[in-house]
């Protein structure tokens, strides 16, 4: 079931990839290899981020994962994160793809890939003048429009989705600080309201977290660390004394929406060159679908369930990412966590297992990602007929789900 897809696609105010109008050919070959990366998929193991030991196991209780449940019993186990570092700055699903394209995964950059696929969807050239080279040897970090909230003792980083900055919002913000970036010497682009970007020499050589990792999370430990850390402390604070009464904050506060008081700093890098994904990938992630544009892979939008998935002109592999129950699991909100999981295995998971049952499907690849670990599995056809896998401790989906959520 694989494709040929034209893509195009417009800036959106949220910062996420638009929905791209697609060109398809169809034909009935199928698909050879389905990969399904699906973050915040695990709870959380005991003692996770002041988890108390009852909740895992609540949670696994109350999950109802059929067609998951199967697919993972009768799989042959991939490759493991082993670590037992709770701090590291990305996140799981950013170290597999990063290790699956060959690019370093201690320290993955994200920034130079986002900018890629934003520059794309913003309908702009892959670089400019202002790149060193065609190869990409400028490096860009990225420096993202976020809410940080004080809590009674600490400062909180807020899901940057929940932010939902419009085009005229980022032009104000921007040219609000037009004479600190001038005074400063920094050159900053904009490809879309919701990223922007700096030369990553801009501040050396710093260590930062992931937005998305400090997401509700004191920020104390999660700040950047480096030799020109206090330069970007200086540079940060005066853009949160910018816009602390800032029209436009003014306006988004007066309709119930939350204010953009600061700006984060992440995933500084150059573009490398990278293995391909996959022959297709489909997915809104900027990291991801900017990973694909530089590995060669066909893109597009990503599929709200199985069925969604265009039709295809081909035989290949595809790869897609399901994020819908990380923010659910990151804010702690288990009732809506486990209606997202089971959303998920009756829109993916089921039809997965059916398309693999008949035939249609000939091998699929899951990446289940917790807190602070990826385990990966892949199953075959032939892998199902394999009843007795499904037999005695092996065939417990649950205690596997348990497993992967502890330390390794």
């Amino acid at each position: 079931m694989f494709w040929k897809c034209v893509r195009r696609q417009s800036t959106l105010g949220d910062g996420k990839l638009a929905p791209a109008s697609r060109e398809f050919t169809i034909s009935p070959t199928m698909t050879t290899h389905l990969t399904l990366i699906v973050p915040f998929s695990v709870p959380p193991g005991a003692g996770d981020d002041a988890t108390d030991d009852v909740v895992p196991g609540a949670l696994l209780r109350q999950l109802e994962l059929p067609a998951l449940g199967k697919l993972l019993t009768r799989a042959t186990p991939g490759p493991r994160e082993t670590h037992d570092d709770p701090y590291l700055r990305s996140l799981p699903q950013e170290r597999w793809l990063a290790g699956r394209a060959g690019l370093d995964t201690a320290q993955v950059p994200t920034a130079p890939f986002m900018r890629l696929a934003d520059r794309a969807a913003a309908g702009l050239p892959a670089g400019d003048a202002g790149d060193a080279g065609e190869a990409g040897e400028a490096g860009w970090a990225c420096l993202q429009p976020v809410h940080i909230h004080a809590a009674r003792d600490h400062l909180v980083l807020m899901h940057p989705d929940q932010v939902e900055i419009a085009p005229a919002e980022a032009d104000a913000l921007r040219a609000a600080i037009a004479g600190l970036l001038d005074e400063s010497g920094i050159r900053l682009e904009a490809p879309r309201p919701a990223r922007w970007y700096v030369p990553e020499a801009t501040f050396g050589e710093l260590l930062a977290t992931t937005p998305v990792r400090a997401t509700g999370r004191n920020i104390d430990i999660w700040m950047q660390a480096g030799p020109r850390a206090r330069d970007w402390r200086r540079f940060q604070n005066e853009i949160q004394m910018t816009w602390h009464s800032h029209p436009v904050n003014e306006a988004r506060e007066a309709t119930g929406r939350l204010p953009v008081n600061s700006v984060w700093l992440h995933g500084g890098g150059k573009v490398r060159p990278v293995r391909k994904l996959a022959d297709t990938v489909l997915s809104d992630d900027p990291f991801l679908a900017g990973l694909a544009l530089a590995g060669g892979s066909q893109t597009g939008p990503q599929p709200a369930r199985f069925a969604d998935l265009p039709a295809p002109d081909g035989a290949g592999s595809v790869l897609t990412l399901l994020d819908s129950a990380t923010e659910a699991h990151i804010s702690a909100d288990w009732g809506l966590w486990l209606e997202r999981m089971h959303a998920l295995d009756a829109e993916w998971f089921q039809p997965v297992l059916d398309a693999l049952m008949a035939g249609q499907l000939q091998a699929a690849t899951f990446v289940l990602g917790g807190e602070n670990h990826f385990a990966e599995f892949t199953v075959t056809r032939a892998d199902l007929r394999k009843f007795w896998r499904g037999l005695g401790a092996r065939g417990d989906w649950r205690a596997l789900l348990s497993n992967l959520a502890m330390a390794a």
